[in-house]
């Protein structure tokens, strides 16, 4: 029936007040407890991928531990980094294998891990180790619904050849890039992850920087068991729809869980109604120490994980004083009362640098002269003493005018790195950056870009006289050291690569019993005993400087010393020169970054 004037202008007005008008709520709930979402969710056998963002859901593991305790599940775990409470669920048995790209201690510092070195040298559990950016490609890839992607890392290292099933050497077929490898797209069955709000259909907000981004939730065959900070409305989550990576569709769970990614920290910056907290290092410490000891990691799983059946038993335990503290320490300016207290032991340590401490100032003045030089602009800074060589460098380019941004792998972009706390993600760095993108924007797009050249600079196990770098295993010992994380793709991609690590013949080596990442963009290596380049076009290593004051006196003695620490038939530049001695100024800032030596004690 043809309405009236008056019935069009009615339906016009009813049309106007009603079905343009947006819900406050949207979509049916998903929100239900936790436990209950790993129980209606989780199937023994399955293949599990717990995001890596800047944080991950330790929430979920911890359920996904408690239910499972006692079981074999054998599930595989695919996650981009296996550190911190993740290591319980290797400890219980419950894992059959694992796909990640670093597998160790990441708080305060990187390096093995024991739990997982027990578990290696029995031969209990599998572990493929790729780089962040090939595990990251592989998800894209999955999620793309395309077999394979295409990428310049992986190519001349032993993980190319470990990972041949799903990792295949191939020709540009338009001739442009010589040398690729074609990654096989991964589809884990389930994805679990921690997001900052969601509304109650599951549309999630995942606040920058975003590590390996959302990507494996898009490949998951079932999607994804999501917790978050706080459940907000359809209306909120409109307001920030440019902060939402996750969109309800994908979603079978939403849980309500309060610092849920603790004990890492969580960054809200820039959105109301979320806090932050930042990362809980004694609690690390404390697991770490706890990882050492079979019994000890039992009594540490039955008093924070089995004897807190929830989210509540857990706050009860960590106390509303330490949960301040962590809210507190993620404000902006925390750092600058933090580091107050630290000056005077930072006023009364040597004015002479140790030997750590030489290795990395003197890192930091090659790395500006390189950027002086040209043509790179960017500097990727690797963890440990690389970061450090990096963090000086910055301020004192910054300082006399010269254009280069500071990147870290996570996403961090054009950062001025705060002191107080060493750790290459920190999170009062995050306030600094003039952008936050992912592993895919950093390692996959600004590394490798022609137009702006980056410098790389790295920390490793072992090196040998080609710049290749062991960072992955000791096979003799049955050792994993940590993986590649991002290192592989800085080799690989970079216009050239500072490498900075403690020179003794174990580290400096003949052969490498593992390429992690192959050395040809190694242009310079800094140990805490001198200098060694590439001259012209040589592939090997030349000392062609020394440090006087960590060696025997005399230009002959001091050359026989650091021949001794070295694996390889070392060449000399004829007359090598001695390094000068950075200012005070530098040394102060370097030790203002790490106040508590947890990298610079020798």
């Amino acid at each position: 029936m043809i309405p009236s004037k008056e019935g069009m202008a009615q339906f016009v007005q009813d049309i106007m007040e009603s079905r343009f008008a947006l819900p406050y709520e949207e979509g049916r709930s998903k929100v239900i407890p936790l436990a209950e979402a790993i129980r209606q969710n989780v199937e023994e056998g399955m293949s599990i991928h717990i995001l890596g963002l800047h944080y991950r859901s330790h929430a979920a593991i911890y359920e996904l531990l408690r239910q499972f305790w006692n079981r074999k599940p054998d599930f595989t775990i695919v996650a981009g980094t296996l550190h911190g409470p993740i290591m319980t669920l290797f400890h219980a048995g419950i894992v059959k294998s694992a796909v990640t790209a670093f597998v160790g201690e990441a708080y305060p510092t990187m390096g093995p891990n024991a739990v997982y070195n027990r578990i290696f040298k029995e031969d209990h559990i599998s572990f493929e180790n790729w780089s962040f950016l090939t595990f990251t490609l592989r998800l894209l890839a999955g999620a793309m619904g395309v077999g394979f992607l295409p990428t310049r890392s992986l190519v001349g290292s032993d993980m190319a050849v470990a990972n041949e099933k799903d990792c295949r050497l191939v020709d540009d077929p338009f001739g442009e890039v010589p040398g690729l490898a074609a990654v096989r797209a991964l589809n884990p069955d389930i994805t679990l992850l921690h997001g900052h709000a969601a509304d109650k259909f599951g549309n999630t907000i995942l606040m920058p920087p975003r590590g390996e981004d959302i990507y494996g939730v898009f490949a998951s065959r079932k999607g994804a068991i999501v917790t978050v900070e706080k459940i907000v409305s359809t209306d909120f989550i409109r307001q920030n729809s440019h902060l939402v990576r996750l969109p309800g569709s994908l979603v079978r769970s939403v849980s309500e869980v309060p610092m849920g990614a603790h004990p890492s920290g969580l960054n809200s910056q820039g959105l109301s109604g979320v806090d932050s907290y930042s990362e809980d290092i004694p609690f690390y410490i404390e697991l770490r120490k706890a990882a050492k000891d079979i019994d000890a990691l039992d009594a540490w799983i039955k008093e924070w994980i089995l004897s807190c059946k929830d989210r509540k038993d857990y706050f009860a335990k960590l106390g509303s004083k330490r949960v301040h503290l962590l809210k507190g320490r993620s404000n902006q300016n925390a750092w600058f009362y933090d580091i107050n207290s630290r000056i005077p032991d930072i006023i009364t340590r040597p004015t002479m640098p140790s030997p750590l401490e030489r290795a990395v100032l003197a890192s930091a003045e090659i790395i500006r002269n390189k950027i002086r030089r040209g043509p790179c602009k960017l500097i990727l800074a690797g963890a440990g003493l690389a970061s450090l060589a990096a963090w000086v460098a910055i301020y004192g380019l910054k300082e006399e005018g010269t254009e280069a941004e500071l990147m870290s792998e996570l996403g961090f972009f054009g950062f001025s790195p705060r002191p107080g706390e060493p750790f290459l993600f920190n999170l009062s760095n995050i306030p600094t950056c003039k952008e936050l993108g992912s592993i895919l924007t950093l390692l996959g797009i600004f590394v490798p870009n022609r137009w702006t050249a980056c410098l790389g600079t790295l920390s490793a196990a072992q090196v040998d006289k080609f710049g290749n770098l062991n960072t992955t295993v000791i096979p003799e010992k049955k050792m994993l050291i940590t993986g590649s994380g991002g290192a592989n793709d800085v080799m690989s991609t970079a216009r050239e690569v500072v490498v900075i690590m403690p020179q003794s013949k174990k580290r400096f080596t003949a052969k490498l019993p593992f390429i992690t990442s192959p050395g040809p963009a190694a242009g310079t290596l800094v140990s805490t005993l001198g200098i060694f380049e590439k001259l012209g076009d040589d592939r090997e290593f030349t000392l062609t400087s020394y440090f006087e004051d960590q060696l025997p006196k005399g230009r002959d003695m001091a050359i026989r010393e650091i021949r001794a620490q070295c694996g390889w038939n070392l060449r000399v530049m004829d007359r090598p020169t001695k390094f000068p001695l950075s200012d005070g100024r530098d040394l102060a800032t370097l030790r203002m970054f790490d106040p508590d030596r947890y990298f610079l004690k020798d």
